[in-house]
């Protein structure tokens, strides 16, 4: 089961239209995503402080899928963009919009049952009893004003009045009980097959394959296909059964759907990133970054901790994705972004874990000399990647002992009376770093068994510490540089082994494939060679042949 990062992160936690400039620097980047219409005469983004300003209403976030009980056009286009914004997972957004539906039709039920919706738990924000009395009061209201409604209308309000309910918290299994019910009595009805697929994910993440929320996920978008909220939990559906190739069909419309979304615009990371299309997975991001930015100028949203870490998380994939695949550029630049935006002041120890990406892509793809330049910071995790890249900028340069050193400051760290500060995944990432090392050291020494070794250490402690895949907290899967060393020993046969099972994780991994087809031709298996040399070439951002097997 893949670990939900996602999750993790979130909980340490008069009509106008997306910006052109923004959209289209999205579109820009990322082909695909299409630019949206201009800003419309008279807004001034940036003249409020988002806790004072207005909700305007933005184009560009997808589908509804759910009318508002309300003869009011301005109600009805405030509910229909609260629900845009609750499929792309910003809550607070939708709040005020639910709001602004409610000021203008007081007796629109659906209007206080969105508002009761957007303050209930998702995937990633569990718990939110702190959020339980106003959505309790909110679905009372709607309970109130329902006589009126259709059947699947009061469905979902008595589905909301359960999920309020009484108690402490949030009637979760109760709510997903009676919303499998009601999608089994109206089984046409898209809005409550994704609710109860939705409702089961909260209560269940250990899905499995065949479930009854991929069957109703997959008949709303057998339906309609552009349902972006549909889209939106398949990709999560299908991540947490290891089933991610199911959602790339959908998830490469996604980004067109819903352009000014930037959580929808980044969804399709996930499936892109575990099938190995790197190179798309960080150009979904690049977009997802450009579309925030532009939606915060624009809309200027409520600041939240929750959407300042989704803009980290977006960041973190765009890196990694990049580096998957040797591409310097997008890596430094969102890099640059990143140190800017979160890591001048004192970031949270999930945000400064994710920061080593930034330090990543300074050793593998910076300038040596400035890697080599920047003065050592004070925080242990900082320290620890300050010294990874410095190594990796040296092993760029063939001075093996040198990189050693690095490895050696890197165990001094780990060691020291700071080393507590580091936390659990700090310290599993910074023994990572100082095996890679230290098995760099050795390959350029020409100890390749000592290599080996170093290398195979690093990969048993990536392996238990069991980052995830949302995206991995260190960047490559070392078992190809045990790989690599093996290979350099003379065992073909055991380097084949070792890559089979990395490319099971890391399918379609460059480096990896080159050193496949380095193995083959070894192995006498010229067909086999030059096949996996050119699956490596297509997703390498440059010539792979040039990239050493020290360095893989």
């Amino acid at each position: 089961m893949r670990a939900l990062r996602t999750a993790a992160l979130a909980t340490a936690l008069t009509a106008t239209s997306l910006g052109a400039q923004g959209a289209e620097d999205a579109a820009r980047r990322t082909p695909d995503i299409p630019a949206q219409s201009c800003l419309s005469a008279g807004a001034a983004p940036g003249d409020a402080e988002p806790m004072e300003a207005q909700p305007v209403l933005v184009e560009g976030l997808g589908h509804a899928g759910l009318d508002a009980d309300s003869e009011d056009p301005e109600a009805r286009a405030w509910f229909a963009q609260g629900v845009r914004l609750i499929w792309a997972f910003d809550e607070a957004e939708a709040v005020r919009a639910f709001a602004e539906a409610q000021r203008r039709d007081g007796d629109c039920a659906l209007c206080f049952l969105g508002e009761a919706w957007a303050r209930s738990p998702t995937i990633n924000l569990r718990g939110r009893v702190e959020e339980l009395p106003a959505a309790r009061a909110a679905a009372r209201r709607a309970l109130a004003l329902s006589d009126g409604l259709s059947e699947r209308d009061r469905l979902l309000v008595q589905a909301m009045a359960i999920r309020t309910g009484d108690g402490e918290a949030f009637g979760q299994t109760a709510y997903a009980r009676f919303l499998e019910s009601a999608a089994d009595r109206l089984p046409d009805d898209s809005t409550l097959a994704i609710l109860a697929a939705d409702a089961q994910m909260q209560v269940n993440e250990e899905m499995e394959p065949g479930s009854p929320s991929q069957r109703r996920l997959e008949s709303v978008l057998a339906r309609e296909p552009d349902h972006g909220g549909a889209i939106h939990f398949y990709i999560h559906l299908t991540d947490w059964m290891d089933r991610q190739h199911l959602a790339v069909p959908h998830a490469e419309r996604l980004g067109r759907i819903a352009p000014a979304a930037s959580h929808l615009v980044h969804m399709p990371s996930h499936s892109f990133y575990d099938v190995g299309r790197y190179e798309d997975a960080a150009a979904v991001n690049v977009a997802a970054i450009a579309a925030d930015r532009t939606f915060a100028r624009v809309a200027r949203p409520t600041r939240s901790t929750y959407r300042w870490n989704l803009l980290a998380h977006n960041m973190h994939f765009a890196m990694n994705s990049a580096l998957a695949r040797g591409d310097g550029a997008t890596a430094l630049d969102v890099a640059r972004q990143f140190r800017a935006e979160y890591l001048s002041g004192e970031p949270d120890p999930w945000i400064r874990l994710m920061g080593s990406s930034v330090h990543y892509s300074a050793g593998l793809h910076g300038e040596p000399a400035e890697a080599l330049a920047a003065p050592e910071p004070e925080d242990a995790v900082d320290k620890v990647f300050h010294h990874y890249a410095r190594g990796e900028a040296l092993a760029r340069q063939g001075d093996g002992a040198a990189v050693a050193a690095e490895a050696r400051a890197i165990r001094r760290v780990r060691t020291g009376v700071r080393a507590p500060s580091l936390g659990a995944e700090g310290d599993a990432l910074a023994e990572i770093v100082q095996r890679v090392l230290e098995g760099r050291s050795a390959m350029l020494a020409g100890d390749h068994r000592r290599a080996a070794s170093a290398y195979r250490r690093a990969m048993q402690r990536q392996r238990a510490a069991d980052f995830g895949n949302d995206p991995p907290l260190f960047w490559y899967s070392v078992r190809r540089s045990l790989a690599a060393a093996l290979l350099a020993g003379g065992d073909a046969a055991g380097a084949r082994r070792q890559l089979a099972a990395s490319l099971r994780l890391w399918p379609n991994d460059p480096l990896a494939l080159y050193a496949l087809s380095l193995a083959e031709r070894r192995a006498g298996n010229a067909a086999s060679a030059d096949l996996n040399l050119a699956r490596a070439q297509a997703v390498w951002e440059g010539d792979v042949t040039e990239v050493p097997l020290s360095r893989i």
